[in-house]
């Protein structure tokens, strides 16, 4: 009989807890997909690279106040930007910002503004979220050293109920840490071939957040507004085309880092304005295995404006991206227990960005542009049955960088291969390996960035100036990466009804040329302005690139039966510079995280307990703090009665830090949130 490969979202919605699935059957044989690791759809189990999904039930019991939260049980995954949500940015194995690709319904968040993130989303809007761990440059091209993030957001089919054509959901909460009222609403349906959603979040932090010692954490207010629209259309049984549209604004007095600690001479009135247009077509013939196409096409405006109390200097910061991206997924051959898939593929976009300062061209953000057209293949090869996968693929990127001061301007050309191979002996075991080659193109701003970086007056008559030193000759990043791992997975353990997975990997990656930013505080001799001027120490803020190296260990175990899931995860990850042998800044904190949750099915009530606790990193660049452990507690409980008056609502409680830890997430020093309560309740209704 065949195992069923069940994620522990799947095993809660089996159990009859979830507000989502209340009365599937746990012993249900579902196939968790993922469609990000090899651009088709594989099962999770038998997937030879390391990825994970979180789910919109994984999301929606946390109800994160930032995306921070949402992956802290994720391994080698860690979000970095401090407590303020404009700051955060992906960091996998070491390898952080633009070094991870980020994607939202297929379409790349190139974004990239030094100290400002790129999670232009709300996570109530969010219905899933794919993670590949490890280089992946042979599907995704430039910036996926440390692997990719794809998100995808709620559609119509998601949030109906079985039978309903017709649907609404309201929710409402409040977090005491911060103030924060949320509110929630969606409206959604089908008609004929015609599916439409439309949906909106508003959130606001109306007071300082206070970290765990009760201090507050200046300058953390913030309001999000995000909306979404979005259309479907079946033009027939094998053509379907989606058009999607969403706006996302964030207000908010911040430092002009969003990740430090914030100042009377840095804060800002910042407003951020985030549009995507996206277009997709999908065209899958059932009766053609030849033939199984989608491409995305897309437009994305991103516009900042900050506004400095201090002396009413206004930056203006407007980043465009336009690209398409398509593949094709063909059975070629089937037989004898032989099955041969092939993927091809290609992907065009464009980046543009410009900075103004008080109405004048911003050399912190200069005017530049970037060009990339690539095109790929993949094989997907298995052999006697089930037993050996074998992926080799490959990847051409041609791209363009150009600065409009006319310095530096380049073309060049990358290659990407990749090989896994997967082993599966038995229904239970799967071990695989990996070798993968991976770069990323410099970003614009890495490599034209001029100008003054900050002052520091040092006391009466003593200034530091710390200013950029660009870089048009900064090199691509490449690495080379080796890694491998096992699954194992088992039911009836215990009980004829629970379900055992537990999984693991090793990784090796050197990279060649690897970027890395050093921050000299006081760069030379000071220079003394007659005739009463002060001293000015020089300063400056470079980008180099060093040979690195970054290994660890990452492993996961999951056991669950219709009423408790217990899971733990964690990762122990190294790297260091190679010409120096100091370890690299991004390196994660080691860390392990464990979840306990009970569920009392005939009643709708699921209640649980998270731990996280992490490390100290005290191998890291002198110009960098250190990284202190922590471990915090979070206890959450959801209510969602299936029948009487209350059905079709569900009422939520978090205790989050219940522990009032106080702790910064390394390598930023500013704190996060210390114990805060959060409430909410759901109501959905429809015909």
């Amino acid at each position: 009989m065949r195992i069923p490969i069940v994620s522990r979202a799947v095993l809660l919605a089996a159990a009859g807890a979830t507000v989502f699935s209340p009365t599937s059957s746990f012993a249900e044989d579902v196939d968790e997909l993922v469609v990000v690791g090899t651009r088709t759809e594989r099962p999770l189990f038998e997937t030879p690279l390391s990825v994970d999904v979180v789910d919109r039930d994984d999301i929606q019991l946390q109800q994160p106040l930032s995306f921070q939260e949402v992956f802290e049980q994720v391994p080698g995954v860690e979000i970095q930007g401090g407590s303020r949500r404009i700051a955060e940015e992906p960091t996998i194995r070491g390898f952080n910002d633009t070094q991870v690709i980020l994607r939202v319904d297929g379409a790349r968040r190139n974004f990239d503004l030094e100290h400002r993130g790129r999670f232009l989303v709300d996570p109530d809007l969010v219905k899933r979220i794919e993670v590949v761990r490890g280089a992946a440059s042979t599907l995704y091209g430039s910036g996926a050293l440390g692997g990719a993030i794809d998100v995808e957001t709620v559609d119509a089919k998601d949030l109906l109920r079985a039978g309903e054509t017709f649907g609404v959901r309201l929710k409402g909460g409040y977090q005491t840490n911060g103030s924060e009222p949320f509110a929630s609403g969606a409206a959604f349906g089908t008609h004929g071939d015609l599916d439409l959603l439309g949906q909106f979040v508003f959130r606001e932090v109306t007071e300082d957040l206070e970290d765990g010692n009760g201090d507050p954490i200046l300058d953390s207010q913030d309001r999000v507004l995000n909306g979404i629209f979005k259309l479907g259309y079946q033009l027939d049984p094998a053509q379907r085309v989606e058009l999607f549209f969403d706006a996302y604004q964030s207000n908010g007095e911040n430092p002009t880092n969003a990740e430090a600690v914030s100042t009377p001479t840095t804060v800002v009135d910042r407003d951020t304005l985030a549009l995507d247009f996206r277009l997709a077509y999908t065209y899958d013939p059932k009766d053609n295995e030849w033939i199984n196409f989608k491409a995305v096409g897309y437009y994305t405006d991103i516009a900042v404006e900050e506004d400095r109390f201090f002396d009413g200097r206004f930056d203006e910061s407007d980043f465009e991206s336009w690209g398409v991206d398509f593949r094709n997924s063909a059975s070629v051959f089937q037989s004898n227990g032989v099955g041969v898939n092939l993927t091809v593929g290609g992907e065009i976009f464009e980046d543009f960005q410009t900075g103004t300062r008080d109405g004048a061209p911003r050399t912190q953000f200069p005017d530049a542009e970037r060009f990339f057209a690539a095109a790929y293949a993949q094989a997907e090869i298995d052999l006697f049955g089930d037993l050996i996968d074998i992926i080799p693929g490959i990847r051409f990127d041609h791209f363009e960088l150009e600065s409009e001061t006319g310095v530096s301007n380049r073309t060049e050309e990358e290659v990407s291969p990749r090989v896994s191979i997967g082993i599966q002996p038995t229904e239970q075991f799967y071990i695989w390996g990996s070798w993968a080659e991976a770069f990323r193109a410099p970003s614009l701003t890495e490599l034209f960035v001029d100008g003054v970086h900050f002052t520091a007056d040092l006391g009466p008559g003593q200034i530091v100036v710390n200013e950029f030193v660009p870089n048009p000759d900064l090199l691509p990043e490449n690495s080379n990466s080796f890694e491998a791992g096992a699954r194992f997975r088992q039911q009836a353990v215990v009980f004829d009804d629970d379900n055992l997975q537990i999984s693991g990997a090793y990784f090796n990656s050197d990279v060649d040329d690897f970027v890395e930013q050093q921050v000299i505080f006081i760069s030379g001799a000071p220079t003394f302005i007659p005739p009463f001027g002060p001293l000015i120490f020089p300063g400056q803020t470079r980008t180099d690139n060093v040979d690195a190296k970054i290994d660890g260990i990452e492993g996961e175990a999951t056991y669950s039966t219709p009423q408790l899931t217990l899971s733990i995860s964690g990762h122990l990850i190294n790297g260091e510079n190679k010409d120096t042998g100091v370890g690299l800044a991004s390196i994660l904190q080691n860390r392990i995280a464990s979840r306990a949750e009970w569920r009392w099915p005939n009643i709708g009530l699921r209640t649980g307990v998270k731990v996280v606790a992490t490390f100290d990193r005290t191998d890291v660049p002198s110009d960098v703090e250190p990284g202190v452990g922590y471990q915090t507690v979070d206890l959450y409980g959801v209510w969602a009665p299936a029948v009487g008056p209350l059905a079709g609502a569900s009422f939520a409680l978090n205790l989050d830090n219940l522990n009032d830890a106080e702790y910064s997430v390394h390598p930023a020093l500013i704190r996060q949130p210390g114990r805060s309560i959060r409430l909410s309740a759901t109501y959905q209704f429809g015909t």
